[in-house]
């Protein structure tokens, strides 16, 4: 099981006391620029900072890069630029950031946190790995740190690596619920189902309301062949969040409980919040075929057809799928055969 869910939290400026800027390693910078190029940068930083607490982001992501090309060095100008350029999902220009403060500031952790984040955003795994292990190196308890090698290890197919790291993330903070959920990622991957269910009820004890860690008990739940618990889970999730999502797996729990005609009007909910929501589309062909095979045995064939109308409509939006491919064909011999 490769999905990670994932939230990381991280400060995205830290205030410097003795200077009175924001930013993480912040101290004093030296390079071969002139005292009168120094201070422009470090005022353009200024300006930067003041643009990002009035919500212009655009001008502080500018005045930043103007910065960090006056001066290379200026630290707190690389750190705020990075967490702008990650808010923003452009992960190989955050990357770029993050390198240059773990060069100018290789002895603070937090620098190599955050690499090992964007590189695990870029699903650079062995590299963000090295990051982590470099950061524990530093600050050995940190939880996020922990936490996250441990995912990355998960992504790697190393999963005895995995449950060690997040093992200990929830050990170095047993009150905090995402190394609870993630710690229940882990132990999943592993097939140890009734460990995971507990990890994941304590990160909802925890956490309250986080309707991830909710969809990743419901798959927990499934795998344990507890569908009525599990569509009370999502019962609690759709309360939160009515999404395409959401519904259509809410609709597993029907099918898991063989319940066709519940699942399918779950699966036709999702369908009215996004017509071309693939998944639950497939699966209400799946429904239609179990009501054909299970409960009219071959005998009314309007179930078979809806089934393959609905898959027709779902190669209309995306013809690039084999498996909805083999049902079409496999029930539209099907039917050919026994007549």
């Amino acid at each position: 099981m490769k999905s990670i869910f994932i939230h990381p939290l991280f400060v995205l400026a830290a205030t410097c006391l003795a200077g009175g800027f924001i930013g993480i390693g912040c101290s004093s910078t030296t390079s071969s620029y002139g005292d009168a190029e120094r201070p422009k940068a470090v005022d353009l930083y200024v300006a930067a900072v003041e643009a990002y607490h009035s919500g212009n982001h655009a001008r502080a992501k500018d005045r930043l890069q103007l910065a960090t090309r006056i001066n290379p060095e200026l630290r707190m100008a690389h750190s705020l630029l990075g967490d702008l350029y990650r808010a923003e999902g452009n992960y190989p220009a955050a990357r770029e950031q993050y390198l240059a403060m773990t060069r100018l500031d290789p002895y603070t952790a937090a620098n190599h946190y955050r690499l090992g984040l964007t590189y695990q955003f870029l699903q650079r795994f062995k590299d963000a790995a090295a990051s982590y292990l470099r950061a524990l190196e530093l600050e050995p308890a940190s939880w996020k740190s922990n936490m996250n090698l441990g995912l990355t290890y998960l992504a790697l197919d190393q999963y005895d690596d995995a449950f060690k790291y997040v093992d200990m993330a929830t050990r170095l903070a047993p009150k905090e619920s995402q190394a609870w959920s993630n710690f229940g990622v882990v132990l999943d991957a592993r097939a140890q189902f009734p460990q995971a269910e507990s990890a994941y009820r304590k990160s909802l004890e925890l956490g309250g309301n986080n309707v991830t860690t909710m969809m990743n008990l419901t798959s927990n739940l499934l795998n344990q062949e507890k569908p009525a618990e599990a569509g009370a889970v999502m019962q609690q999730a759709i309360s939160l969040e009515r999404t395409p999502v959401t519904l259509k797996r809410y609709g597993d729990t029907f099918m898991a409980s063989r319940r066709f005609d519940e699942a399918i009007q779950q699966f036709d909910e999702a369908l009215k919040l996004d017509a071309r929501y693939l998944p639950a589309l497939n699966e209400k062909g799946v429904a239609y075929i179990r009501i054909y095979d299970e409960r009219e045995l071959g005998l009314n064939d309007a179930p078979r057809i809806k089934a393959l109308e609905t898959w027709k409509q779902s190669l209309a939006i995306n013809a690039n799928q084999p498996r909805v491919q083999q049902w079409v064909r496999k029930w539209t011999e099907q039917r050919l055969f026994d007549q």
